[in-house]
C-alpha cells in the first residue's frame, strides 16, 4: 500500500461488536500502521466508538484515527446528549440512524407493517418537516465542529438534514455511502449535496458486493468533482477483505477503469484527511 502514499480508510467496523467482525481494533490499528495507512475512522451501529479511538492514538500516535457514535436506539436514538458526549470524548463523526433507520428498513424488509416500522427512527414528522430532536443534534454539532454523516437514511431526508445544517453553519458533512441501495443517491441528489456543502463518500462495499459497479462509482466522480468525494471500505464483516486489502483493490479498479494517480490522491488522501483533521 506504501505506493499509494499516506492513505485514510474513514469507514471501518471493528470488534467488539455485537456481531462478529473480521478484527479487533488493535489488529486492525498493526496492519494499518504496517500498511502505511495515514490513518481510518471505527464505526460501531450501536456503540461510541469515540473513547475506543482515543485509547487506539495513544498507542498509535503516528496514525490519525477518529470515532464518533451512530444515532441508533441503543444510544437513545435522536439524542442529543449521546452527540455531546461523543464531543467530550474527543469523537469525530456522528451518523444519522444506520440499522434502525426506518427507511432504511422499508428498503431492505418491504414486508414490514407500519406498525412494526413505527419503533423505528425517521428524522421527519407525517407533514416531512425535520423534528425538533434533529435541530438540537445539529445544535450540538455546531459547537464541538463534528463531522454530520447522513448514516442509512433515505436521500429524501439525508438532503433536508444536510439543508438545516448548512443554515447552523455546520461545513463538515457527509453522504455515508451514496452507492448503496438502501440509502441511495443519484448522481442529481449527490450533486444537491455537493451544492450543501457535502462531501460524499464512495465505498468499496457496494462494488465487492455488486450493489454498484466501478463504472457507476467513477460516473459519479466525473459528474460530482473528484474535490467532493473521498472513497471508503466499510468494510469488517467476516467474510470481507482486510480494509488494507480492500482499498488496494479498489484504488487498483479506479486506475484501470480511467482514473489517474492526482485523482486517487484526492480520493484517498487530500480529502479525507480534510474531513478527519480540519
Amino acid at each position: 500500500m506504501a505506493r499509494y502514499g499516506k492513505i485514510y480508510d474513514l469507514h471501518i467496523h471493528t470488534f467488539p461488536d455485537v456481531k462478529a467482525r473480521k478484527c479487533n481494533d488493535l489488529e486492525l490499528a498493526i496492519r494499518l500502521q504496517n500498511a502505511g495507512f495515514a490513518g481510518f475512522l471505527i464505526k460501531n451501529h450501536f456503540s461510541e466508538t469515540a473513547s475506543r479511538a482515543r485509547l487506539l492514538r495513544l498507542q498509535f500516535p503516528d496514525l490519525k484515527i477518529a470515532g464518533g457514535v451512530a444515532l441508533n436506539r441503543s444510544v437513545g436514538g435522536l439524542n442529543p446528549f449521546a452527540v455531546e458526549n461523543c464531543g467530550k470524548l474527543g469523537g469525530r463523526f456522528v451518523w444519522l440512524p444506520t440499522m434502525e433507520a426506518r427507511s432504511y428498513l422499508q428498503k431492505k424488509k418491504p414486508e414490514m407493517t407500519k406498525e412494526q416500522l413505527a419503533p423505528y427512527l425517521s428524522l421527519v414528522d407525517e407533514n416531512n418537516q425535520l423534528l425538533p430532536e434533529v435541530y438540537d443534534i445539529l445544535d450540538v454539532i455546531a459547537s464541538y465542529g463534528l463531522v454530520l454523516a447522513t448514516g442509512h437514511v433515505s436521500a429524501r431526508e439525508g438532503l433536508l438534514v444536510l439543508q438545516a445544517a448548512k443554515e447552523r453553519g455546520i461545513t463538515r458533512m457527509v453522504v455515508t455511502h451514496a452507492d448503496s441501495p438502501a440509502d441511495f443517491y443519484s448522481e442529481e441528489q449527490q450533486m444537491e449535496a455537493v451544492k450543501l456543502g457535502a462531501v460524499i463518500e464512495h465505498s468499496y462495499y457496494s462494488v465487492f458486493k455488486k450493489q454498484a459497479t466501478i463504472k457507476n462509482v467513477i460516473s459519479c466522480i466525473k459528474r460530482t468533482g473528484v474535490d467532493n468525494i473521498y472513497i471508503s471500505t466499510d468494510f469488517g464483516q467476516v467474510d470481507s477483505p482486510y480494509p488494507d486489502e480492500g482499498m488496494e483493490q479498489f484504488i487498483e479498479l479506479l486506475l484501470q477503469n480511467g482514473l489517474t494517480e492526482k485523482e486517487i490522491e484526492c480520493l484517498t488522501q487530500r480529502n479525507p484527511e480534510r474531513v478527519l483533521t480540519e
